[in-house]
């Protein structure tokens, strides 16, 4: 009597476990595959930055401004963007030489430098030549962009043209990405120092990121999926921060700068290297140990370097910072580029070697 009571215990425990165990698998499936679509969903309500509107695939930089773009309203009403037919932010083309009666500037940088956000008539590199009728302002700045990719946009394409002087503009977060092999989900060159040379680690740059973009910078939301997580826990990768590359970006930076300065005085040209402002510097001291170190370094190779945190410091009021910035993603506003630009030029006039250049004393 007692075993038989047993064995229908049994049996309605196996029954009851397989139910739940059917239970629970049926639950697990349906939280899965609505993960999975919540995922398409979000994927499918994705803009796709920006610089997608006017930017193409290339091998090297892994974007690169499309040839004679306009777009009249690009951020907002009557904000437009117009690229060149030599794929540069400006309005018009660039002779090779110099026209006989300009100082002819490059400004290399991010999107900064390219002026998210404002018309191309009110990036700080445009206003420069409304301070002084004599400068041409070539824009090479690009969304996006570490050091090292605006480095090589210069280095393939900058320096067919002659020039003055180049400004080679950035922020802290330029350095970051020089660390990764993609940015924003979009591949791009990853510079490393081999035997005191610089040399590409990713190129030909992948073009398969560029193909679908939406999938591309949808990418943070898979890893929200739960058998994704679970995977990254039995299988942990190590951090980005301990890898190789990490450890070399202030040597490959001083090494960029120096290969600059080469490039520029074979060119009879002036290297200005600028370190831009974004609004937490106003505040916080997360660039400390780049200006520091730049500062250092770049003196001890005569290359001219800008601290325009230092002077955004001193001369923005404090009512004004918040003005000076686009709300959202906190590029320059018209006001900012403003700022930018004057406060550059006359730091540009205090160098006597630049000023000789700029007031037309050059032979």
């Amino acid at each position: 009597m007692l075993k038989n009571a047993l064995r229908q215990t049994k049996k309605i425990l196996k029954v009851v476990s397989i139910n739940l165990i059917l239970c629970l698998s049926i639950l697990s499936l349906v939280e899965g595959l609505s993960s999975i679509l919540l995922l398409f969903y979000k994927i499918s309500k994705i803009q796709p930055m920006s610089e997608i509107r006017h930017t193409e695939y290339d091998e090297l930089l892994g974007w690169v401004n499309l040839p004679n773009v306009n777009i009249p309203n690009m951020y907002g009403q009557g904000i437009y963007f117009r690229t060149n037919s030599q794929s540069l932010r400006n309005s018009e083309d660039f002779s090779i030489n110099i026209p006989s009666n300009k100082v002819r500037i490059i400004c290399s940088g991010d999107s900064f430098t390219m002026g998210w956000g404002v018309s191309n008539d009110q990036t700080w590199c445009q206003l420069l030549a409304s301070i002084n009728q004599r400068l041409q302002s070539i824009n090479m700045g690009q969304g996006g962009y570490g050091v090292d990719q605006v480095y090589l946009w210069y280095k393939r394409d900058g320096t067919k043209f002659d020039h003055n002087i180049q400004i080679f503009a950035f922020i802290t977060d330029d350095f970051v990405r020089m660390q990764r092999a993609k940015s924003l989900g979009y591949g791009k060159p990853l510079l490393y120092l081999e035997n005191e040379e610089l040399v590409n680690h990713n190129f030909p740059v992948p073009r398969s990121s560029f193909l679908v973009p939406k999938i591309t910078e949808g990418s943070r939301y898979i890893q929200e999926l739960r058998f994704l997580n679970l995977w990254q826990t039995l299988f942990p990768r190590k951090f980005e921060s301990d890898n190789k590359y990490v450890v070399q970006t202030p040597a490959i930076a001083i090494k960029i700068f120096e290969e600059l300065a080469k490039i520029n005085q074979e060119k009879n040209s002036k290297l200005v290297v600028v370190y831009l402002p974004i609004s937490s510097d106003y505040y916080l001291n997360e660039s400390s140990f780049w200006r520091q170190y730049l500062q250092a370094e770049l003196e001890k190779r005569n290359i001219i370097y800008i601290d325009l945190i230092a002077e955004f410091r001193k001369r923005m009021p404090n009512e004004q910072v918040e003005t000076a910035f686009l709300g959202g993603n906190g590029h320059y506003s018209v006001s900012g580029n403003e700022f930018i630009a004057n406060v550059l030029y006359e730091k540009l006039l205090s160098l006597p070697e630049v000023a000789v250049i700029l007031q037309g004393d050059r032979e």
